[in-house]
């Protein structure tokens, strides 16, 4: 079943692929690990729900948990709009593997839709969390640019709704540091001269 399974996975037939590594699971219910590849299926076929009923299911037998588990059932919920059980899986990522960078990165994207206004700055610490570990990863700064322009552009929006101009230009002086696309980097730069009380094109 398991290789009928793995099969049928591989040459894209998952709804098959996920029926065969049910009865499987069912033959030894110890291969908790089947269960994290039927939850990847539905993953990939975009049945968000499914993938994280699975994970869900996975984890409540207590066997053979890992830290990824926790981190697709979150993307799972956040996929499936679910942000207040993403909020809840990706902090269990943060518990369990805290140099993990992308952990605090999703679990600020999660907290960016629980606070949709970011009045209470709710994914504030989580982006900053996520920056320091991407700076300190000098080895591979290319990995972590799209995460740190979102995380640059959060919290210069944050600081100019607390109208704190001096740390709006911090972050937005990072943001534009960063291979960006030309019209962004413009109304980035726009951004800048209107808080610095400057007028005219650049």
């Amino acid at each position: 079943y398991e290789y009928y399974g793995k099969l049928l996975i591989a040459s894209n037939q998952d709804s098959l692929g996920i029926i065969q590594l049910r009865k499987a699971y069912a033959v030894d219910p110890n291969r908790t690990d089947l269960l994290s590849e039927i939850s990847n299926s539905y993953y990939k076929l975009k049945k968000y729900a499914d993938a994280a009923a699975v994970l869900e299911e996975k984890i409540a037998t207590g066997k053979d948990i890992k830290v990824a588990d926790y981190f697709n059932l979150g993307r799972s919920y956040y996929f499936n709009t679910q942000f207040v059980p993403a909020d809840t899986a990706f902090s269990k990522v943060n518990e369990l593997s805290p140099k993990y960078a992308s952990g605090w990165l999703w679990r600020a994207k999660a907290c960016t839709h629980i606070d949709s206004t970011s009045e209470e700055g709710m994914a504030k610490p989580y982006f900053e969390k996520y920056i320091e570990l991407a700076i300190a990863d000098s080895a591979n700064p290319s990995k972590y640019q799209s995460g740190l322009a979102d995380a640059y552009g959060y919290l210069a929006y944050y600081y100019i709704l607390k109208k704190d101009n001096e740390n709006a230009l911090i972050y937005l002086k990072k943001k534009i540091e960063l291979p960006l696309d030309p019209e962004e980097k413009k109304s980035i730069q726009k951004a800048i001269d209107q808080l610095e009380g400057r007028t005219g094109n650049r």
